[in-house]
């Protein structure tokens, strides 16, 4: 019997990822090439089109082992699962408005893929694709019930109830760094203020250090990891922003207990590469902030799939979807 596989894509505003992913999570075969947004989105899908084509027929070879990127592709392709930046209309299979693809506003995606295709396409956001993917096969694995933040340029987030993920009335749930943690706090691009994207994303921490005035002209703070690193070397104001990030997370982490009662909450993206040193801090806050009526305070885990997560999870949708 042919095993099962599906094709995932990641659609972001730089580049897309494209893989042929089987049910348990492993990338058996991949592409990566430049989006091009720029060029509108008749030319991106003829893009994804090909892709497809190409990781469809890439040639079968040996099975060699069990990590990720190894292993045979090109039989048993079932379907395309395809993650793509949102807001979204699900039920109708368009992107509304893609705020870092340009000029893409209610784009019919989905059908045109499959049209040109001749395969069943599955859209998802990004971030839920991308927590999708933890649970299929990295920190969520084994987890019914979960949340992810993915802690970039903003904060991205999905949530899983019951093994399924949340989607909502407007096909828009779980949009959690746009939870208000400041009253007319910071103005926010989502048109609100006060936002958790903008106290305690990769970006947010690197503008408030900025923010703060002048500094040493040899220090250059360019990225969230600058700001890590100085922070351990016991830089005073690189060190208050990052625990004040910290903090922020932690009381989403609170929100999110309370709202969905999730078993582990899982920290993604770039800040997340700081391991520990965000971590540790997030989950002393977090004991610090929740309440003691109750013994139910979510794990808070790193991300285990990094930035092949969406992809994964695109598969996987994919393939749940035909199970």
């Amino acid at each position: 019997m042919t095993p099962r596989r599906a094709i995932g894509i990641d659609l972001g505003g730089t580049n897309i990822k494209g893989g042929i992913v089987d049910r348990d999570g492993r990338i058996l075969h991949r592409e990566e090439m430049q989006t091009g947004a720029e060029r509108g989105p008749d030319p991106v899908i003829d893009d994804l089109a090909e892709l497809v084509r190409r990781l469809g027929s890439a040639a079968p070879s040996p099975f060699k082992g069990e990590g990720r990127g190894e292993g045979q592709s090109g039989a048993g392709v079932v379907g395309v699962g395809l993650a793509t930046p949102g807001p979204l209309d699900l039920r109708n299979g368009r992107i509304i408005h893609a705020a870092n693809l340009p000029g893409w506003k209610d784009v019919p995606i989905r059908d045109a893929l499959a049209k040109k295709t001749g395969l069943r396409v599955t859209l998802e956001n990004d971030a839920n694709a991308a927590a999708f993917g933890e649970l299929s096969s990295g920190a969520g694995r084994g987890c019914q019930h979960m949340a992810l933040l993915t802690l970039g340029t903003g904060v991205g987030a999905g949530v899983i109830v019951d093994g399924r993920l949340l989607h909502g009335h407007f096909d828009n749930a779980a949009e959690l760094g746009h939870m208000i943690l400041v009253v007319n706090g910071s103005p926010c691009p989502c048109g609100q203020r006060g936002c958790l994207e903008r106290y305690a994303s990769a970006d947010a921490v690197v503008r408030r250090v900025r923010d703060e005035g002048p500094r040493e002209p040899q220090v250059e703070i360019v990225s969230a990891a600058d700001v890590a690193r100085r922070a351990a070397e016991g830089d005073a104001t690189c060190r208050r922003v990052w625990d004040e990030a910290c903090l922020y997370l932690a009381v989403a982490c609170v929100n999110i207990q309370h709202a969905y009662n999730s078993q582990r909450i899982i920290l993604g993206g770039g800040l997340s590469l700081a391991g520990d040193f965000l971590l540790e801090p997030v989950r002393r806050h977090l004991h610090e902030q929740t309440w003691r009526l109750h013994d139910d305070v979510p794990e808070v885990l790193l991300a285990g799939l990094g930035s092949d997560a969406g992809l994964v999870g695109a598969g996987t949708l994919a393939l749940a979807n035909r199970e």
